[in-house]
């Protein structure tokens, strides 16, 4: 096919422009030399600091420091902090803390002697701080459901303290602090319910005597000794026994007329301390101790003074009155023999 003459034309232009555009910037390419600028900076550009700057920025960072800042905020911050500050805030809260009371005293005694007979009742008794409500259940009652015959005693008043003669069985004790306070040191006390309410209460059990209650007969020459006792003691004075097991809870009794000098607990050194009733009769006595359960350790003679008496130290009572008789016989023999030399 024949080339039309224009297009061939067009071809031939269009050659010639390019071939003449690049005579032109190798022309140009070869005439412009670079030149440097006239003035180079006076300091060169600085380089980043290793730490930041000593000042703050004008706006928080989006993410907290790893490290506290030695200064505290110029406002609080919106949640507390784990741990308590070491200085009172300058406000007080808005809410106080809630309050707390110590726990009731309760003190149970079990049925035992009185002299020679047996206390069947045992006792009960409370004293609680100011605040606290107290009630006492037979094993009958509830703190939910409760009659007037279930409840063996309560509280009047808040802090009012009581104590009452209970017979043999199981009791509950409650205790409320009161004033949307709590309790402190449980102890043997119990929370009722541990996350909902404050109330504590204590089971506690009275158990029958099981045991022996002194009698007379039984101090015999068998029976005698288990102790050392003085030979005397003053009416009001402190009875001080020995030679007995150390930590043994004990009960002393004195006769002929049964007289209870209490219970006691023997020392590390294995004495015995009892007081000897101011109304006790002057003269010769029979001082026994008794086991927790009743039975006899054993006893003593002793003798009890009037208070300013003089007392015979070291002198069985016994003893002594045998010494007197043997010395009034030898004195009447003496006089005899006198006056037998003067006839």
């Amino acid at each position: 096919m024949t080339p039309n003459p224009l297009r061939r034309a067009a071809a031939i232009i269009a050659l010639s422009v390019l071939a003449f555009s690049g005579t032109a910037v190798a022309a140009q390419a070869a005439t412009v030399e670079p030149s440097p600028s006239p003035t180079v900076t006076a300091e060169p550009t600085a380089e980043p600091t290793d730490e930041p700057t000593a000042e703050p920025t004008d706006e928080p960072t989006d993410e907290p420091t790893d490290e506290p800042t030695d200064e505290p905020t110029a406002e609080p911050t919106d949640e507390p902090t784990d741990e308590p500050t070491d200085e009172p805030t300058d406000e007080p809260t808005a809410e106080p803390t809630a309050g707390t009371v110590p726990v009731p005293a309760l003190t149970v005694t079990q049925p035992t002697c009185n002299g020679l007979n047996v206390v069947n009742t045992g006792r009960i008794a409370i004293a609680p701080a100011s605040t606290v409500d107290w009630v006492v259940f037979n094993e009958g009652g509830s703190l939910y459901a409760a009659s007037e015959e279930d409840i063996e005693g309560s509280s009047e008043n808040p802090g009012d303290a009581g104590q009452f003669d209970v017979a043999p069985g199981e009791y509950y004790v409650f205790a409320f602090p009161g004033d949307d306070k709590e309790f402190t040191d449980l102890g043997a006390w119990v929370l009722i319910e541990p996350e909902f309410d404050t109330t504590i209460f204590q089971t506690i059990n009275i158990t029958p005597f099981a045991g022996t209650c002194p009698v007379e007969t039984q101090l015999t020459d068998a029976t005698k000794g288990g102790f050392t006792s003085p030979a005397n003691v003053t009416r009001g004075g402190t009875l001080v026994l020995s030679g007995l097991p150390a930590g043994a809870v004990l009960r002393g009794y004195l006769f002929s007329v049964p007289t209870d000098l209490g219970v006691a607990t023997v020392a590390a050194d294995g004495t015995l301390r009892l007081t000897v009733p101011a109304a006790v009769t002057v003269g010769t006595h029979r001082v026994a101790l008794y086991r927790a359960d009743g039975t006899l350790l054993g006893w003593q003679y002793v003798e009890v003074l009037a208070g300013g008496q003089l007392a015979v130290t070291g002198v069985d009572p016994v003893a002594g009155v045998l010494g007197g008789v043997v010395l009034v016989a030898a004195g009447g023999a003496l006089v005899l023999a006198r006056r037998r030399l003067a006839s």
